[in-house]
C-alpha cells in the first residue's frame, strides 16, 4: 500500500543545542526484518516496529515503532519516524486540520498584528490569497518547512492529495506519548519533488509560532535518554483512491476519530440554564443606554468594545432575544435595531462596522480615519440576521417597522449593485464609493443566505438569482479549492473556519429557498471542510491547568483560523443549526454528531456564580480575579502560540461566544426524536433513552443530571417528515420539556 505511491518510512535520532538540531542518526523501515538500530556517538537507540492491517478499512494500517536506547545516553534528543513521499509535486494539497489548508501556500503579507493589507501592490479587486507570517510551505524557492505541535491542530492528522497519482493519504497520530505532545513535520525538499512527513517525540521545533510571527524563538527541549529508557509512537496510515481535494476532506470526515473514538459527554448545565444567565448577564453588562443598544461586548477597549456590526453580535444577538427573550431584552432588541437602522446605515445601503463614543467608524484598524472602509462580512452578517428577524416578527404576530424592511431593501440593493459591478463580493469595500478596495475571498460567505431570505421574504427574485451566482461563485474559488478564507477582519486572508460555516449556512439556506439539491451537494461539501476546524477529541491538559481541574473538555470546540491559532466555544457567530438541516436533508448522521459535539462544547466555559472562572492569564494574575456571571472568553488554548503556560488556562473576558451559547438554545433541538424509528440523539446537557417503542406510541425517558433546572426543546418527527424544508424559526412549533435538577421525565409519543 505505501509503496504504491512512493513512501518509504524511516526512523531518526536527533540531538539539540536548545532547539537548534546538532547530529542526527537515521535508518529505514527494512522489509525484511521489524528491528533496526540508531547510534550515535557512543549511545545506541533499538527500533522494533510492525504494522497491522485494519480489519475494518482495507485503506489502512497501524504502525508502531518503539525507540529503547540499549547502551549509553544521549541528552536534549528526540525521535521521530518519517514518511518520505519521493514522487512529491508543488501541485498536491496538504491539509493539517486547523493549522494549514494546500499548505498555507500563499502570497505573504509581513505586518504586526492587527494586519491590514495597505500597500498598493498588495491590495486590489483580484489580488490572489494574501496571508500573514503563518507557519506554512513556501511559495517560492528557498526552504519550505511546517513545524507544529500536535496541540495546533484540531485533529493530529496530516492529509494529502496527490494530484498526479489521484490518491488519498491521511495519516492521524495521538496527542502525544509519556514524552508530551508530539510534533508533527512536513518538509520539501528544494526542488519540491520529495517531501517527508515526521512524527516526532518528543516535539522540538527550530522556530515556533506567536501571533502573526512563524520565526519565534524556539523554547522546545529535547529529552534526555538514558540506558533502558523507551517511547512507542503510534499512527494510523491510509492511503485510498482519491479524484480530487472534496474527496480528501470526505475521507477525513469519516476517519478523523478512528484513533480516539467517540468522545464521552460530560454534563455540565442545561441549554436553557444557559440561556438565563446569558439574558440576565446581557441585560446587566451590555446595555449602552446612552445610545440605546446592545453593546457586542463588555470589553473596555476604545474602539472595539462598543458596537460592531455583525461578526462578533451587533443585530445578531437581537435574534434570540426577540424570539425567547423577556420583556426587557425584546424591548432593548427593538431599540438596538432602531439604532441599527438610524445610526449605523449609510446612505449607500452599507453599514458601518463600528460605532465608538458617538463616531462611526470603518474596519481599517490603524486606519479608523478612512471610516468608509468596512469588512463586507459584517454587512452580509446583517443580512442574514435581519431577514431572519423579519421573518422571525411575522412568524410572532408582531409588529414590524417600516423603516428595518426598507433599511434591509436598500442593504441589499447595495449587495446587488456591488455583485453586478465587480462579479464579486470581496473582502473590505468603500461603502461610499461602492468600490471593493480589496477582493478574492470568501469574507461576504454568508450573503448568498441573506439574500436568498431576503428575496423570499420580499418577493425579490432578483436577490435570488445573485445569492445563487454567488453561491457558485464561492464553491468555484474556494470550496473546490479546499480553503476559505477572509470572514475575520483581522487575519487578512488566512484560512479560517468562519468563512467556511457562513458558506455552509448559505448552501443550506440556497437548498431551502430553491429546492435544488445541487446546493445539498455543496453544503456537505463544506460541512466537511468545517469539520476540519472542529476539535474532535478531548485534549489531555497539564496537572495544574484550569481547564483540567474543572473538567472541561475540547472536543467540539471550534478552531479560529490558521493565524489566530486557538480553538473556542462554538461557531462565530452561529448556532450550528444547518448541520441539523443538512442532516434532516440527507440522514447522515455524522452532520448531527458534529453539531452535537460543537453544540455540548458551549456552555461549559461559561462563568457562573455557583462555578466562576478563575483568570489565570491575560488579566489579574493574583489569583482572586474571576469572570463575572455569564461571561464567556473565546480561548481554548491547545496550542502554545501564546506561551506554553497558558494552555489549558482562562484568559478570562467577555465576547461573541455568549451570542453563539444563546443562538444554541434557540435553535438547535436539545433532543431529536424519530418516532417511528425510535432514533434519538440528546444535544442538550440531559440523557435521553427510550424506554418503549411499540406501533402505537414511543416512550421516552429525559434524564437531567445537573444541578440546574432543564427547559430542553424536544424535536419530535417520522423519518418520512425528514423530507420537508424547515426554514426558519423551526423550534418555535416545537415542545419545551420541563426537568428538575437530578430528575427524570417520561415523554411519551403517538405514532
Amino acid at each position: 500500500m505505501i509503496n504504491g505511491i512512493g513512501c518509504p518510512i524511516a526512523f531518526k535520532l536527533t540531538q539539540y543545542d536548545g532547539a537548534n538540531p546538532i547530529r542526527s542518526a537515521t535508518c529505514a523501515w527494512g522489509e525484511s526484518n521489524d528491528e533496526q538500530q540508531l547510534m550515535l556517538d557512543d549511545s545506541l537507540l533499538n527500533v522494533v516496529y510492525s504494522w497491522n492491517r485494519v480489519k475494518s478499512n482495507e485503506d489502512a494500517i497501524d504502525c508502531e515503532v518503539t525507540f529503547k536506547v540499549v547502551q549509553g545516553s544521549v541528552n536534549e534528543a528526540s525521535v521521530s519516524v518519517g514518511l518520505m513521499l519521493d514522487r512529491w509535486s508543488q501541485d498536491n494539497y496538504l491539509l493539517m486540520p486547523a493549522a494549514a489548508y494546500n499548505g498555507n501556500r500563499f502570497r505573504v503579507s509581513e505586518q504586526e498584528y492587527p494586519p491590514m493589507l495597505e500597500l498598493e501592490d498588495e491590495i486590489g479587486v483580484n489580488i490572489p490569497t494574501t496571508i500573514t507570517d503563518v507557519p506554512r510551505l513556501n511559495l517560492n524557492e528557498g526552504p519550505s518547512k511546517i513545524e507544529l505541535r500536535t496541540g495546533d491542530l484540531a485533529t493530529p492528522a496530516v492529509g494529502c492529495f496527490l494530484r498526479q497519482q489521484k490518491k488519498g493519504l491521511l495519516l492521524l497520530t495521538h496527542q502525544g506519548t509519556a514524552l508530551g505532545d508530539s510534533g508533527l513535520i512536513v518538509e520539501e525538499s528544494g526542488d519540491r519533488s520529495e517531501a517527508t512527513i515526521s512524527i516526532s517525540a518528543p516535539a522540538v521545533r527550530s522556530t515556533k509560532y506567536s501571533m502573526c510571527n512563524s520565526k519565534e524563538l524556539s523554547d522546545d527541549r529535547g529529552y534526555d535518554f538514558h540506558e533502558q529508557d523507551e517511547v512507542t509512537i503510534k499512527f494510523r496510515l491510509y492511503v485510498f483512491d482519491c479524484p480530487d481535494i472534496s474527496a480528501l476532506f470526505d475521507y477525513f470526515s469519516k476517519i478523523r476519530k478512528s484513533l480516539t473514538g467517540p468522545t464521552e459527554l460530560r454534563h455540565e448545565i442545561p441549554f436553557s440554564a444557559s440561556w438565563d444567565i446569558l439574558e440576565e448577564k446581557y441585560n446587566r453588562d451590555n446595555w449602552q443606554r446612552d445610545f440605546e443598544f446592545y453593546r457586542s461586548s463588555t470589553s473596555p477597549d476604545p474602539v472595539f468594545g462598543e458596537w460592531q456590526t455583525g461578526w462578533v453580535g451587533g443585530a445578531i444577538n437581537t435574534y434570540p432575544m426577540l424570539g425567547i427573550g423577556n420583556g426587557l431584552s425584546k424591548e432593548r432588541s427593538i431599540k438596538t435595531l432602531n439604532f441599527l437602522f438610524d445610526t449605523i446605515q449609510a446612505p449607500s445601503g452599507f453599514f458601518y462596522g463600528i460605532f465608538c463614543k458617538g463616531n462611526r467608524l470603518g474596519d481599517a484598524f490603524r486606519r479608523h480615519d478612512e471610516n468608509s472602509i468596512v469588512l463586507l462580512r459584517k454587512n452580509a452578517d446583517v443580512l442574514y440576521f435581519m431577514a431572519k428577524q423579519l421573518m422571525l416578527l411575522d412568524k410572532l404576530g408582531e409588529p414590524i417597522t417600516d423603516s428595518w424592511k426598507e433599511g434591509l431593501i436598500r442593504a441589499c440593493d447595495a449587495f446587488v449593485r456591488l455583485w453586478n459591478k465587480y462579479g464579486q463580493f470581496g473582502q473590505f469595500v468603500d461603502l461610499d464609493k461602492e468600490e471593493i478596495i480589496i477582493g478574492g475571498s470568501a469574507s461576504a460567505g454568508i450573503a448568498p443566505a441573506g439574500l436568498a431570505l431576503a428575496g423570499q421574504y420580499f418577493n425579490r427574485p432578483e436577490y435570488v438569482n445573485i445569492a445563487k451566482l454567488a453561491g457558485q461563485y464561492y464553491y468555484d474559488h474556494f470550496v473546490k479549492q479546499g480553503v476559505t478564507t477572509g470572514a475575520p477582519g483581522e487575519i487578512c486572508q488566512c484560512p479560517d473556519s468562519e468563512s467556511a460555516f457562513a458558506l455552509l449556512e448559505s448552501y443550506v439556506v440556497l437548498y431551502e429557498a430553491t429546492g435544488d439539491r445541487k446546493w445539498l451537494g455543496m453544503a456537505e461539501e463544506t460541512a466537511k471542510l468545517c469539520a476540519t476546524w472542529v476539535v474532535s477529541y478531548d485534549y489531555e491538559y497539564g496537572e495544574e491547568t484550569e481547564f483540567r481541574k474543572l473538567d472541561l473538555r475540547s472536543t467540539g470546540a471550534v478552531w479560529a483560523s490558521v493565524q489566530n491559532k486557538h480553538a473556542a466555544p462554538g461557531i462565530c457567530t452561529f448556532s450550528g443549526a444547518s448541520l441539523f438541516k443538512l442532516y434532516r436533508a440527507t440522514a447522515d448522521d455524522f452532520y448531527l454528531d458534529l453539531l452535537r459535539d460543537i453544540a455540548h462544547n458551549l456552555p461549559q466555559y461559561m462563568s457562573r456564580e455557583d462555578r466562576p472562572l478563575r483568570i489565570s492569564w491575560g488579566g489579574n494574575r493574583n489569583g482572586t480575579a474571576y469572570s463575572p456571571p455569564g461571561w464567556m472568553g473565546e480561548r481554548v488554548n491547545l496550542s502554545d502560540w501564546e506561551g506554553k503556560e497558558n494552555i489549558g488556562e482562562v484568559a478570562g473576558g467577555s465576547c461573541w461566544c455568549e451570542v453563539s451559547c444563546m443562538l444554541t438554545y434557540f435553535e438547535v433541538p436539545g433532543v431529536y426524536i424519530q418516532s417511528d424509528t425510535g432514533y434519538i440523539c440528546a444535544i442538550d446537557h440531559v440523557e435521553a433513552e427510550v424506554v418503549d417503542n411499540n406501533p402505537a406510541t414511543m416512550t421516552v425517558r429525559l434524564m437531567n443530571r445537573t444541578r440546574f433546572t432543564a427547559k430542553v426543546n424536544v424535536f419530535v418527527e417520522s423519518s418520512s417528515d425528514m423530507t420537508k424544508v424547515l426554514g426558519e424559526n423551526a423550534l418555535l412549533d416545537h415542545r419545551t420539556i420541563l426537568i428538575e435538577p437530578a430528575s427524570d421525565y417520561t415523554l411519551t409519543i403517538t405514532i
